[in-house]
């Protein structure tokens, strides 16, 4: 064995499910991989770390130090041929950090499964979404953390050190017809800013909770298994007008307002923002179109932004030995 080559996908996250705690757990969410954007990752046996990468390239020598203290390899040299932008909504951490681990695990046959990769990078402390769009692709519903015993805070995966990933509720293919991704430059919500967000808006009222699994188990399952993505896009609309979601979009500012607004007059069927976007997904009919008249939108944007097609990925990361 000479090299690896992974290729990972994004994740999008349409909304964790519960910040309140009154059954036990918090956290919970569902979410969808996607094909792009995606890194890849080409990697070689080596006799230490090196690491080739435009943005990510200290974040991938952590991935992978975590993962020599546990397992001992040798080295390995890696170079990022893709990268996924980052705080963008996709989940590249995870993505990043779960494949340059996989690149390790592979080389020397460490018989690592996905899920304890994850628990070795720290991945998975508040969503598990991303580790199994890693895994398997496709939609995915995860069950947060036990409350207060396992986790004790409302925190993301970034400041609440080692806590298992969430089991995984469903894992179900999603149709994969083209969708838009739009992404208009606004702020980008991490780090200090983020955790100041949990820690004063959190927890949030219990009613969120119910309605957030109410429509999750009474319209988006549904929708899904049956293929209505006109419903589905439907119940999208419904999330991003309270709770948590409500945060999120208000922390970004008003572009990222303006232009889910213009979104719900182009017909699509739906439209919801990843995480803290700015990307959002947009479903409907005729993306072609969809996508020229949203770049005409986005030039009127103080700041611009940008838009792409892509697909629903239900295979999880792909891993090419030669």
């Amino acid at each position: 064995m000479h090299h690896v080559r992974i290729t990972t996908p994004s994740r999008l996250h349409f909304s964790l499910l519960d910040l309140n705690g009154a059954l036990g757990r918090i956290d919970g969410g569902f979410g969808l991989a996607i094909t792009d954007p995606h890194f890849q990752i080409v990697a070689e046996q080596a006799t230490v770390i090196d690491v080739a990468a435009s943005v990510y390239r200290d974040r991938a020598y952590a991935a992978l130090e975590r993962l020599q203290k546990i397992h001992p390899f040798p080295g390995i040299k890696l170079t990022l041929e893709t990268e996924i932008p980052m705080h963008c909504g996709f989940g590249s951490g995870t993505q990043l950090a779960l494949g340059v681990a996989q690149a390790a695990n592979v080389l020397y046959e460490l018989g690592l499964e996905v899920q304890e990769l994850a628990r070795i990078v720290g991945r998975g402390g508040t969503s598990g979404i991303g580790i199994a769009a890693f895994d398997t692709g496709g939609f995915i519903v995860d069950g947060g953390h036990r409350f207060p015993d396992q986790k004790s805070s409302f925190l993301p995966s970034s400041a609440v050190g080692d806590i298992p990933p969430p089991p995984i509720l469903l894992r179900y293919p999603f149709p994969e017809s083209p969708m838009l991704i739009v992404m208009p430059n606004c702020s980008r919500i991490y780090g200090e800013a983020e955790i100041e967000l949990f820690q004063t808006l959190c927890p949030q009222p219990e009613w969120i909770a119910q309605k957030l699994s109410h429509i999750l188990l009474l319209q988006i399952l549904p929708a899904l298994i049956e293929a209505d993505m006109s419903n589905f896009g439907n119940a999208l609309n419904r999330i991003q007008q309270f709770g948590w979601k409500r945060v999120e979009i208000d922390a970004q500012g008003d572009e990222l307002q303006r232009t889910l607004d213009f979104l719900s007059t182009t017909g699509a069927f739906g439209a919801g923002v990843s995480s803290w976007g700015p990307a959002i997904c947009v479903l409907g009919e005729e993306i072609g179109e969809l996508k020229r008249e949203t770049e005409a939108f986005l030039k009127t944007l103080p700041n611009g932004g940008s838009c792409f097609i892509t697909r629903a990925n239900n295979s999880g990361a792909s891993v090419i030995l030669d």
